[in-house]
């Protein structure tokens, strides 16, 4: 690989001096409609074709005013037009740009490809899985050594792109152009792993600039790389070498934080209601724009003996409805399920009322909920089939509402049924992965089991960190739902990362992981309050007028001395996650546990 790459960077130099001596490519006005970039598929067979980065008429940049780019965020969108003018990244269809979605391993190679300025014709494409758009670019692209598959004879080219594997092409790029590619920085991220292979190609990144404004708040190694911030990306890149590029306003970085101008002042109120509620350990992460800012934490992880930690991670209790709930919505994306079909669908039996998804996210399914009644498949679908297995009323029914754990636990076997899927690999792949958050059902199977707490109530231990880890991956999915009513196990960061995901919209750190629907499915609700004064959405809660917010969505959850909240603010983007254990489990006028209360008011009220 190392001979080709340098003679694909020397061929490369030398045609670069050549078209430079040609007077004939000077001074040529390029536009939208044509292209300076001809295809290799337009060359004859061996032909190379080198095109010179040309010089811009002085009205260009209000030329790309005229570019549509719908979907951009506004300090994107110049960048996204260049883009777009430079046929860098095309527009889709309807003319829309769709900056949020994630670029493709294809789309990115193909931006280098089209950016060199030099389409050779070289050897076919190695992979067979690329598309006939992208096999010239891919060619290139291994030839020179810039990108190669991701194994065997695979490209992947329809996968997104993340920091980290941009990152590695830029890095080569930029070799590949004869740039100084040294990084005179060493990066170093509290919690992000990248790469061996991979840290001096994202210490040059961060060295140069490249992604400033994308990691205010974080790496997130494993994160894909959206259009509108690869566009960014090349802008900066091409600066010195292209005079629309030089003239850009690129967005410098993320708006400042409220939570980190207040740090200690947050900390001091969380050391304080910690102590005043007895709390043998707290976790608190905040969410500010649909961003996670900061965290908090304060007593034991290990009662005497551990101190506590933003890594630690800690059974969530009934916050996992949450995550269930965001499995089910990503499986409805992947059309996998049917919010309103009845679950013996998946159950394979006639069900004695016609219970829905929608239902038992709602609460309303009038299953009966004890817990005499078996986990395991067998007796799931006895209950099903079997009169006794309902209480009165008609499913669906607000008046049939009742808080319901064991209904969860069939809600979560349903979802792996539909499936075919455990949920933390549908979580996993979707979410947590790209997050780069070690959270599971199955605590036994955490990367880090080592960062698990015992869980502690005021009156001693109550779960041991033995008896977590027991928690493995049962036999098949849908085989056991007793960990989906509480049974999620994370840090507070972890859980801050889906609620700001919730309050982006389904965007996390300005990429789309989720449709906007899907979160809009996830809060609906009807007119009619709950008894105490909230709304049940699927499966969050709202509640107007509360902790200084004029509404948010929430969850709470308890069980073993744990007491924990997640809410956030559907109008600012602003959120906060609270777990505790070992605090008393009074509940304040919301009917939520006092202890979260008062921290989640504190927090809400440094940010505004």
């Amino acid at each position: 690989m190392g001979k080709r790459w340098a003679a694909g960077a020397f061929l490369a130099l030398a045609l670069l001096w050549a078209v430079s001596a040609l007077p004939a490519a000077r001074g040529q006005e390029t536009s939208p409609a044509a292209s300076p970039l001809k295809t290799a598929g337009e060359a004859e067979s061996g032909e190379v074709l080198a095109v010179e980065a040309l010089e811009e008429p002085e009205d260009s940049l209000e030329d790309l005013r005229t570019i549509r780019a719908a979907d951009v965020a506004a300090e994107n969108l110049d960048a996204a037009r260049w883009a777009v003018y430079r046929d860098l990244l095309p527009l889709e269809e309807a003319g829309c740009f769709d900056g949020e979605r994630p670029a493709t391993r294809a789309e990115a190679v193909q931006a280098l490809y089209r950016l060199s300025g030099i389409l050779m014709r070289v050897d076919p494409c190695p992979y067979p899985d690329v598309p006939e758009e992208y096999q010239d670019a891919v060619a290139w692209a291994a030839v020179c050594g810039i990108s190669g598959g991701v194994a065997g004879d695979r490209f992947a080219p329809d996968e997104a792109v993340t920091r980290t594997q941009l990152a590695v092409m830029l890095h080569r790029f930029a070799a590949w152009r004869g740039e100084d590619t040294e990084s005179r920085t060493a990066v170093s991220w509290d919690g992000a792993e990248v790469p061996a292979y991979a840290e001096e190609a994202v210490n040059w990144v961060m060295d140069r600039g490249l992604y400033q404004g994308m990691t205010g708040h974080g790496l997130y190694p494993a994160l894909p790389v959206s259009r509108q911030q690869l566009a960014v990306i090349l802008a900066r890149l091409q600066r010195d070498r292209d005079p629309l590029a030089g003239a850009l306003d690129l967005p410098e970085g993320p708006a400042e934080s409220r939570s980190r101008e207040n740090h200690e002042a947050i900390a001091a109120a969380v050391e304080e209601a910690a102590r005043r509620h007895g709390a043998v350990g707290v976790q608190v992460a905040v969410v500010e724009n649909g961003a996670v800012t900061d965290a908090y934490h304060s007593g034991w992880a290990v009662k005497g003996g551990e101190p506590m930690t933003n890594r630690h991670k800690m059974r969530v209790a009934s916050l996992s409805k949450v995550a269930v709930g965001l499995s089910a919505a990503l499986l409805r994306e992947e059309g996998a399920l049917d919010y309103d079909a009845d679950i013996g669908t998946y159950w394979g039996v006639e069900t004695r009322k016609p219970v829905t998804v929608r239902h038992l996210l709602s609460h309303t399914s009038t299953l009966v909920n004890n817990e005499d009644i078996s986990w395991d498949c067998a007796g799931v679908r006895s209950q099903l089939t079997s009169p006794s297995g309902y209480a009165w009323g008609t499913p669906g029914d607000l008046k049939c509402w009742s808080y319901n754990n064991h209904a969860f636990g069939v809600l979560g076997q349903t979802l792996e049924l539909a499936a075919g899927r455990y949920l933390d690999d549908v979580l996993e792949e979707r979410l947590l992965g790209p997050m780069g958050a070690d959270c599971a059902f199955a605590a036994g199977e955490l990367e880090e089991p080592e960062l698990v707490t015992p869980l502690y109530r005021t009156d001693g231990l109550r779960r041991s960190v033995e008896n977590q880890l027991r928690v493995r991956r049962w036999d098949a999915p849908g085989a056991s739902g007793r960990q989906f009513a509480g049974g999620f196990t994370a840090s507070a960061l972890d859980m801050a990362g889906l609620t700001a995901l919730l309050a982006g919209d389904g965007c996390f750190e300005g990429v789309r992981l989720m449709e906007a629907e899907s979160v809009a499915l996830m809060e609906s609700h009807g007119d009619e309050a709950l008894p105490g004064g909230s709304y049940q959405a699927l499966p969050l809660r709202l509640r107007f007028d509360i902790y200084g917010r004029d509404r948010l969505y929430y969850h709470t959850g308890s069980a073993y001395g744990v007491y924990n909240l997640l809410s956030y603010d559907p109008d600012t983007g602003d959120g906060v996650v609270v777990l505790t254990m070992g605090a008393y489990g009074k509940k304040d006028q919301h009917d939520i546990y006092a202890v979260c209360g008062e921290i989640t008011q504190a927090v809400y009220g440094y940010l505004d």
